[in-house]
C-alpha cells in the first residue's frame, strides 16, 4: 500500500502540470483530495490534484487501478463535479470534466494502457476556491458502455492543501524552467 501511495504521489508531480500552466495561473495553493474506491473498486487509490488557473481549476485524476471486469480497454475515465459531499451528491454533477476521458499511464508508451496507474487532466471552469469552500465532491466513474459505475469520490473541502508557490515546485518535479508556457 505504501508503494502505492509512493508511485501515485510521484506521478501527481508529473502528470499535474505537464508544463503547460497558462499566464494567469496563480502562483497559490493547489489542493491534493483523497479519491475513495467504491465496493466494486476495492482495493484501489486515487487522488485528485486541484490547481488554481485564475477563474478556473485544473483537475488531475490520478488512480491506481480500475476494476478489470467493469472498465472497457483502453480505460476511459469521466470525471464530475458534484455539490455535496460522497454522501450526499446533488441529482446532477455540477461540472462535467469530460473534454479528456482516454486515460494515460507511465507504465506504458501505448497511448491507450492496459493497466495502471492511470491519470488524465481536464479544467473545471471554476476557481478553486469556491470548490474548496461550497461544499463539492469529485466523481470518477466508467464509460458510458460500463454502465457509468461510480469507481473513486472523494470529498474537495476535506482536501489538504498544499505550499505556497506549489505551482512552480510541480513545474521543478516535471522538470520544467521558468519559461514553461
Amino acid at each position: 500500500m505504501d508503494r502505492i501511495i509512493a508511485v501515485l504521489s510521484l506521478l501527481a508531480g508529473g502528470a499535474l502540470s505537464g508544463c503547460t500552466a497558462p499566464a494567469d495561473a496563480r502562483r497559490d495553493d493547489f489542493v491534493s483530495v483523497t479519491l475513495s474506491a467504491s465496493r466494486i473498486n476495492a482495493g484501489e487509490t486515487g487522488r485528485a490534484m486541484l490547481i488554481p488557473l485564475g477563474d478556473r481549476t485544473q483537475v488531475t485524476i490520478i488512480v491506481s487501478g480500475v476494476p478489470p471486469d467493469v472498465s472497457s480497454r483502453p480505460v476511459h475515465l469521466y470525471t464530475f463535479v458534484y455539490k455535496g459531499s460522497c454522501g450526499s451528491l446533488a441529482p446532477q454533477p455540477s461540472y462535467a470534466l469530460t473534454d479528456q476521458v482516454l486515460a494515460g499511464s507511465p507504465n506504458s508508451a501505448a497511448s491507450a494502457p492496459v493497466r495502471g496507474p492511470f491519470s488524465i487532466t481536464n479544467v473545471a471552469p471554476v476557481p478553486i476556491d469556491t470548490l474548496r469552500k461550497d461544499g463539492y465532491a469529485i466523481r470518477v466513474m466508467t464509460s458510458p458502455a460500463d454502465g457509468n459505475r461510480e469507481i473513486f469520490c472523494g470529498d474537495i473541502q476535506n482536501g489538504s492543501t498544499q505550499g505556497r508557490s506549489s505551482i512552480s515546485q510541480v513545474h521543478a518535479l516535471r522538470g520544467c524552467s521558468s519559461t514553461c508556457r
